[in-house]
């Protein structure tokens, strides 16, 4: 559809600054922007109604990581790597918070559980977890004290500690271990609360438009967008996996996580969040007796083209979840929703905020942590983009 006068000169006029991508990512760097330069007309561009990455679409945890993830953490980085991951966590959520507010996101410190199942090779794991736990603790206790300790109200000595045998049986697990630090939040509500935030502080978001390629321009950047051309003095790339659509050298790629909601019987899974398969499988409770499970990305399964629509998934996904689900919870009474969201990961567990060209910026790879880090990144990128 061709653009009209109106638009040309008003609705889509030149911007001090555009980030392509409406994520936690791209609406927390527009609003510590605009805080660091009121004045600057910002806008926010997306693709889809909604943001179809990870923002809307995932599970809702307020985590930090599991202890059989950390235990890989500090395998591959050291005391001071995994330490390093567990502050930009922490810190993360905290930005989150002092963005929106806790009601607003619907964050209740509920605790989360880290659950072995019964094969040989997750009761070796469970093992190796066991023993690190003195070592785990050490190291990520300090740092979750020092950024939870004011805001969290049920905070505990130790970030990880052996479940009772009992509480092990009843979810079916061989071992489990209790993450207390651990919340789950409302993602729908967190967004809106976004979207308030952004309306507040006048920064445009226009959805439903395309970027298709960058152009260096005299003084800025011209997009060619589905919309035509779109000018703009500083650009941020904020596409998570999708990033490389728009800027090459840059180690991200998509990876789907498959998920669904559906009915469970009365007592089935108690509140809180759980870890299963080093984080690769997760789930959590909802309102009126409904499980979310969700994750699959370490399957073997060929997924779809990144510009694919994320509700088209091979069925052999979705019968491989439900049966996963099912494996730890029992038959799914009905299953209600079905849905795909889309991570960016790399080499590296820790996100990429950088600068490609003058003008020209970028923040993704959240590595499928992106509620938890996402506002702190885009704080980095925000400040970035304003000392340039």
């Amino acid at each position: 559809m061709p653009i009209g006068y109106w638009e040309s000169e008003y609705l889509l006029r030149p911007a001090d600054l555009t980030i392509v991508g409406a994520g936690i990512v791209g609406m927390s760097a527009a609003l510590h922007y605009k805080r660091m330069r009121p004045d600057a007309h910002v806008r926010i561009l997306e693709r889809d109604p909604l943001s179809s990455g990870g923002t809307t679409r995932n599970a809702g945890f307020a985590c930090f990581g599991s202890a059989g993830e950390w235990l890989d953490d500090l395998d591959s980085r050291g005391i001071e790597g995994l330490k390093g991951l567990v502050q930009d966590r922490t810190e993360g959520l905290s930005e989150l918070l002092g963005l929106l507010g806790a009601e607003s996101i619907g964050l209740q410190w509920t605790g989360g559980w880290e659950l072995f199942g019964p094969g040989e090779k997750e009761r070796a794991l469970a093992e190796r977890v066991t023993k690190a736990l003195p070592e785990l603790n050490e190291a990520v206790a300090p740092v979750l004290h020092a950024v939870l300790g004011p805001i969290h109200p049920h905070l505990k000595t130790s970030p990880a500690a052996i479940l009772d045998a009992k509480r092990a049986q009843v979810m079916g697990a061989s071992a489990s271990v209790s993450l207390p630090w651990e919340g789950m939040i409302h993602t729908g509500k967190m967004v809106a609360a976004f979207h308030r935030a952004l309306y507040e502080a006048q920064v445009e978001r226009i959805h439903g438009v395309q970027v298709n390629a960058l152009l260096k321009g005299h003084s800025g950047w011209i997009m060619d967008t589905s919309k035509g051309s779109l000018a703009t003095t500083q650009l941020a790339i904020c596409t998570n996996g999708l990033a490389k659509d728009l800027i090459s050298g840059v180690d991200t790629q998509p990876v789907p996580n498959r998920v669904l909601v559906a009915k469970i019987k009365p007592g089935v899974l108690p509140l809180g969040t759980y870890h299963l398969e080093r984080g690769y499988l997760y789930m959590r409770s909802l309102e009126n007796n409904q499980v979310l499970f969700g994750g699959g990305r370490h399957w073997d399964l060929t997924p779809p083209h990144s510009d694919a629509s994320p509700v088209h998934m091979p069925c052999e996904w979705d019968h491989k979840l439900q049966a996963a689900a099912e494996s730890w919870i029992g038959p799914l009474d009905e299953i209600t929703h079905r849905w795909t969201g889309w991570l960016g990961v790399g080499q590296d567990r820790r996100p990429l905020i950088g600068q490609t060209q003058p003008g020209l910026h970028h923040a993704v790879r959240m590595g499928g942590m992106g509620v938890a880090i996402g506002c702190r990144v885009g704080k980095a990128l925000a400040k970035n983009l304003s000392a340039e």
